[in-house]
């Protein structure tokens, strides 16, 4: 499966570079020029080429930092990517449709959410955890 590269330190400072530019109107063009390049970047399945870029970025601000300081920054921190987010999606739309289907109601004894369907009147409820039968009155 392929996957997008992602957001690492190089997208991040240059996110951080046009927020700046996004506060004086006559640098707003650069700013959409900078934000293209981003997506451009986070989006490419071309992940040796940013690994690449982003390896040279941070090369560059290490020697920049070492003249004037004793710090650096990581080489191999890890892109971000938004493969977890999917799955987000996929539970939310799975929640929904359950909302859609059945209603939710919590056990008055133990608090046990339980999943009853839609459409029926009147109902006793047994709960599953603790065994208590109460009556519910659904429209």
């Amino acid at each position: 499966m392929n996957y997008f590269y992602g957001f690492d330190f190089l997208s991040i400072c240059l996110m951080f570079l046009g927020t700046i530019l996004n506060l004086n109107r006559y640098t707003r063009p650069i700013n959409l020029i900078l934000m293209a390049i981003i997506l451009f970047r986070a989006f490419s399945k071309n992940t040796n080429k940013r690994y690449s870029e982003n390896y040279k970025f941070v090369a560059f601000i290490n020697n920049k930092l070492l003249k004037k300081s004793r710090r650096q920054i990581s080489y191999n921190l890890p892109a971000i990517n938004f493969r977890g987010l999917s799955w987000f999606f996929d539970k939310t739309k799975y929640s929904f449709n359950q909302f859609k289907n059945y209603k939710i109601v919590q056990c008055p004894n133990c608090s046990q959410k339980l999943r009853l369907p839609r459409g029926q009147k009147n109902i006793i409820v047994t709960c599953k955890r603790c065994k208590t039968e109460f009556k519910m009155k659904r429209t």
